[in-house]
């Protein structure tokens, strides 16, 4: 069987369990003005500071994490998302991304990473008809 034919399926299933590791992952967090608004707003600070103390350009687009600009983006201690209820698309979509997809190998190297997605794995059934 191939899992990644049943994506809906096991997204259906997924449920965040805030354990931050996506957060970790290698790779950009773009944001739109919207976004940094909104993250501001949860932050208790000006749009200012916030595109001075977490923003930076790369290449046109607005960036507030990167492999090498804040890698743990807003994990605090405790590991939890300081923005989670105003967190970007990308952060929102998460795991529904193509990388994740692309493979039955690379979503289960995804699922060691995510327990919420390794959860909805092992729920997954298919129907047998």
């Amino acid at each position: 069987m191939t899992l990644i034919k049943h994506k809906e399926s096991i997204l259906n299933l997924f449920r965040c369990q805030q354990s931050g590791n996506c957060c970790k992952a290698s790779g950009y967090v773009y944001v739109t003005n919207n976004n940094i608004k909104e993250m501001a707003t949860t932050l208790n600070i000006s749009v200012e500071l916030f595109l001075k103390q977490f923003v930076i350009n790369i290449d046109g687009w607005q960036v507030i994490a990167s492999p090498t600009f804040r890698t743990n983006c807003f994990l605090n201690s405790d590991q939890k998302c300081e923005v989670y209820e105003n967190r970007p698309n990308a952060c929102k979509t998460y795991p529904n991304w193509p990388s994740i997809w692309e493979s039955d190998e690379s979503l289960i190297e995804e699922s060691k990473q995510c327990p919420g997605l390794k959860q909805a794995i092992l729920s997954f059934r298919p129907k047998i008809t």
